[in-house]
């Protein structure tokens, strides 16, 4: 790990530092700023996050030919197509799990399609990188579900005193809240896998690359903080999260010339 690789973690440590001093009053200030934009980036710009998942299952069940790869893609879509529809409707009813059943099949098979009409020297070649990807994303989502579920901090918009705010670095009891860490920015981050995206072994990504990149990732924390989901800390904890999932499982596929 270079020494410029230390920045981030020196931000995010320096950021939850900070949350911790003035959480509530950051979150309370930008709170409904700029909604429009809070809501896009909340119920529309993890899909195609998600679908990297679908994407890989696809790619690997061509190479490998194992239906066991389609099954994980299924519950990868199903995933996907739950968490984007319960902004808008109820789960609960047996017609919507109905729909989403079909949905999550009628996903896989069209992804399926696409992928078996790319050239297989093309997926052969990247095949690694997609697997990396899926493989940075599952394990970070997976931690800070785990800890969500155990720290218990209430999000911002679901306060209905002040007296209910509770600082990051103190569980806050197994209430059903699960503001922290942030689910969003921890999936959003692992847009820094395309750093890893080459024409070549010896290609090194772009000035415009790193600054869109992290621009993108920048501006998931502001809006989840727009919406009142998260505070800043919450943010904070969630790309530290997968900052380490990133660094750890490019080492990993470096040492065996797949990146």
């Amino acid at each position: 790990m270079q020494k410029k690789e230390w920045i981030p973690v020196g931000l995010a440590l320096l950021l939850l530092v900070i949350g911790a001093l003035y959480d509530y009053q950051i979150t309370d200030t930008l709170y409904q700023l700029l909604p429009v934009t809070g809501m896009i980036f909340e119920r529309f710009l993890l899909i195609p996050v998600q679908m990297m998942t679908v994407i890989a299952m696809a790619m690997l069940f061509r190479v490998k030919g194992n239906a066991f790869y389609l099954l994980i893609g299924y519950v990868a879509a199903l995933y996907m197509l739950q968490d984007a529809l319960h902004y808008w409707v109820s789960l609960s009813s047996s017609g919507i799990q109905l729909i989403l059943l079909g949905g999550g099949a009628l996903l896989v098979a069209a992804v399926q399609v696409v992928i078996h009409r790319i050239p297989y020297g093309w997926i052969q070649k990247h095949l690694s990188f997609f697997v990396f990807y899926t493989l940075v994303l599952l394990s970070a989502v997976l931690i800070t579900t785990i800890i969500k579920m155990s720290w218990g901090r209430i999000r911002y918009r679901d306060m209905q005193a002040a007296t209910q705010f509770c600082v990051w670095y103190q569980p806050c009891g197994l209430y059903g809240n699960n503001s922290f860490p942030s689910g969003h920015t921890t999936a959003f981050t692992t847009l820094l896998c395309w750093l890893q995206w080459k024409k070549n072994p010896y290609e090194k990504p772009s000035v415009l690359r790193y600054f869109l990149l992290g621009a993108a990732i920048i501006s998931m924390p502001l809006t989840r903080m727009i919406m009142g989901a998260h505070f800043l800390s919450d943010t904070a904890m969630g790309f530290l999260i997968t900052y380490g999932c990133y660094l750890y499982y490019r080492q990993f596929f470096r040492k065996r010339g797949y990146l």
